[in-house]
């Protein structure tokens, strides 16, 4: 008998355990696919769509941005430079809010901290984390071309290091309209503003780390009137323009030559290059940014990269600067010689594409 009541309890106890954790598969099941949908709960009611108009009251651009705390919109520089006027409208809301002013701007980095009147509800949450991970997923939320709160899903896919400033690329889809809006991770904290995409590339969209939106959080003051009737400055905010067609104008980048004739390293080639930035411009300039895309024989991209010069250009002057890519990305893109395998042309057969970036004018 004794025996058996312990058999039996043992058997409740398994029975218990086994019922426990699959409750708890359960529940955890039901919590991973509820995540998307928790974070777009989340963010919908603190994400804005932006109507910026022009001093004669012509509509500007539109775009989007988020509730930092209630009163301020973060949102992208571009989105409100040469602004004369804008209206902020929450997302699912009825109500617009008017656009005082700025009260925090970088400009480099394309970020702007507006002030807005009426805006009460709470701001996001900001991700505190110092270094994020290839591969985790992100969300998106914004309004493309004014389709108000268009919600995506993508991953990281690299962090690009430039000089002296880090840009996030995503797979999460960005198109013009969503510049402003918040990348956020799995818990619904923001890591990151929406800048721009590349339209002739596929799925590459970048956002600006939160860890800028933080630094610039201390440099809040009295907001400064948006710059009625004034247009953009010849200084381009960095991919400002990226989602566009246009490049920006007076700088131009040209002559593109592979270092060496041979993919292999040992015989001194690989994928080294130099390409000449010209400045065709009356003034001298800064610190020209650009953006090289290769593509290959499909007019496929296969690669880009982001290529910079420190230092002065004279006007009409050029500086022929290096880079270096993958040596497969010479293979795709540069003819063989038939008189050797080995050798390559100078230049690549398929398509390059340039685009400036940004530059700053020098002082005089």
């Amino acid at each position: 008998m004794e025996i058996n009541r312990v058999f039996s309890n043992i058997v409740l106890a398994v029975i218990f355990i086994l019922s426990y954790a699959q409750i708890t598969y359960s529940d955890s099941q039901d919590r991973a696919q509820s995540a998307p949908q928790e974070v777009a709960r989340r963010l919908f009611p603190r994400t804005a769509l932006l109507t910026m108009k022009d001093s004669g009251g012509r509509p500007l651009s539109l775009g989007s941005g988020f509730v930092l705390k209630p009163g301020f919109i973060v949102s992208n520089f571009h989105v409100v430079e040469g602004a004369g006027s804008g209206i902020v409208k929450l997302i699912n809301e009825k109500n617009t809010y008017k656009i005082t002013g700025i009260a925090a701007k970088d400009e480099s980095r394309d970020l702007a901290i507006l002030a807005v009147e009426g805006v009460t509800v709470a701001g996001v949450t900001l991700s505190s984390r110092t270094s994020l991970e290839i591969g985790e997923t992100v969300f998106a939320v914004g309004n493309p071309q004014g389709l108000e709160g268009t919600f995506s899903q993508g991953i990281i896919s690299s962090i690009r290091e430039l000089e002296d400033f880090t840009l996030l690329q995503i797979t999460a889809p960005i198109s013009p309209g969503s510049s402003g809006g918040p990348i956020a991770d799995e818990h619904g904290e923001v890591v990151g503003v929406a800048v721009a995409t590349i339209r002739s590339g596929q799925n590459l969209n970048f956002a600006v780390p939160i860890k800028y939106v933080t630094s610039l959080i201390s440099q809040i003051g009295p907001p400064i009137p948006l710059n009625a009737g004034t247009k953009p400055s010849a200084a381009k905010s960095l991919f400002s323009d990226l989602g566009s067609a246009k490049s920006t104008e007076g700088v131009t980048v040209d002559s593109f030559l592979w270092d060496g004739s041979t993919p292999n390293e040992t015989l001194g080639g690989d994928g080294h290059f130099s390409v000449s930035m010209r400045n065709n411009l009356d003034s001298n300039i800064l610190n020209p940014v650009v953006l090289l895309m290769f593509h290959d024989a499909d007019n496929e991209v296969i690669e880009y990269m982001v290529l910079s010069f420190k230092g002065i250009i004279p006007s009409g002057m050029a500086k022929r600067v290096k880079g270096d890519v993958d040596p497969s990305v010479k293979r795709l893109t540069t003819r063989i010689s038939p008189e050797n395998e080995f050798m390559y042309s100078e230049r690549p057969y398929t398509k390059l594409v340039f685009r400036t970036l940004s530059f700053s004018l020098e002082e005089n």
